[in-house]
């Protein structure tokens, strides 16, 4: 059977700017007993992307909804999901056009995952995403986040030439879908181009069934408890709109991995190894000369903490253990609003 739970909630930016919770989330099941999921993420800068972004999850689910009813299990979920986003970005023009708005005030994101307990089919667009716990214990980067230049989202509305539909490759015991002010803490940039580029003592803790068990006695309750912690001082860095939904087969207990896998990561050699590559001149210069001071690594370590994403090097280690455990607090969780 597979288990559900999911939430959005307003980001500290948006409240302190009034703006509320951008953000939209939708979870449904098929007749066939397949899961289909949406989040979607209102640009923040368009007037009306609140009203955009709850469009987008409800008609793409509805319409996802009815082709599966009419063709069954054989149905196409490729051509399912691109009717799904077309029908979505149609229905946000047409609103916009009703109102007499400009179509430019209601970007937003898009991301939606069928699930059947093994595969999962989706379509993407925006800087969200998608994360898959296969049943072998490895968390798959199943999409990745769509911004033109590094910086800006590509919405929905920039059609179908970039929207990404595909099926991910193998089965999956659990499926994770995040608006990025969630989905970009799970993928640290000091993680980058490591092995394991998820951060998996946090993600961990909201897919992987082994943590928390759940049942359909529980499933409210361990999605409230995700809920609480997203919205706790643990996360008060994420300023930006918060979404997760997430797929769970009770049926599939992912295969548990050695203890280093779920460890800490060394943030402080990520940090100094992350230096040397953004300030080569620093350490270049130490090498050569060896008259320096100052530690090329404190002028580094200064430099980064003067970032947006600046990492606290100090935060305690998480626990590898396979009882829940709430992850502890990161300073450098979280995006800008």
């Amino acid at each position: 059977m597979i288990f559900t739970y999911g939430f959005s909630a307003a980001g500290s930016s948006h409240i302190s700017k009034g703006t509320g919770c951008q953000d939209a989330n939708k979870i449904e099941m098929a007749e066939n007993g397949w899961i289909v999921a949406a989040v979607a993420d209102g640009v923040g800068s368009c007037k009306y992307s609140d009203v955009a972004s709850d469009i987008a999850v409800n008609t793409s689910v509805r319409i996802c909804l009815d082709e599966i009813k009419n063709g069954g299990d054989n149905c196409d979920l490729l051509k399912v999901i691109e009717k799904a986003f077309a029908q979505a970005e149609r229905e946000i023009d047409e609103r916009s056009l009703s109102e007499n708005h400009l179509i430019t005030d209601y970007d937003t994101t898009l991301s939606l995952a069928i699930y059947d307990g093994k595969h999962i089919t989706y379509g993407h667009s925006g800087d969200g995403g998608i994360v898959g716990l296969t049943n072998d214990g490895d968390y798959v980067k199943i999409t990745t986040p769509q911004k033109k230049e590094g910086i800006y989202v590509i919405p929905l509305r920039s059609g179908k030439d970039t929207w990404i539909i595909d099926r991910a490759n193998g089965e999956f015991a659990s499926v994770l879908l995040a608006t990025d002010g969630v989905y970009d803490i799970f993928f640290p940039y000091l993680l980058k181009g490591q092995n394991v580029e998820v951060y998996v003592p946090l993600i961990r803790y909201f897919m992987d069934n082994n943590i928390f068990k759940m049942s359909k006695e529980t499933a409210d309750a361990v999605g409230k408890e995700r809920k609480d912690y997203i919205n706790s001082d643990n996360c008060s860095s994420i300023t930006d709109d918060k979404t997760i939904v997430v797929l769970v087969n009770g049926d599939v207990q992912p295969t548990v991995k050695d203890d280093g896998f779920y460890a800490e990561p060394d943030w402080e050699s990520l940090q100094l190894e992350w230096n040397k590559k953004a300030y080569p001149h620093l350490y270049n210069k130490a090498d050569s000369t060896n008259t320096n001071t100052d530690s090329p690594k404190d002028d580094a370590k200064d430099n980064a903490e003067n970032t947006d994403n600046a990492v606290n090097t100090n935060a305690p280690p998480a626990s590898t253990s396979n009882e829940e455990e709430k992850p502890k607090k990161k300073k450098w969780w979280g995006g800008k609003g």
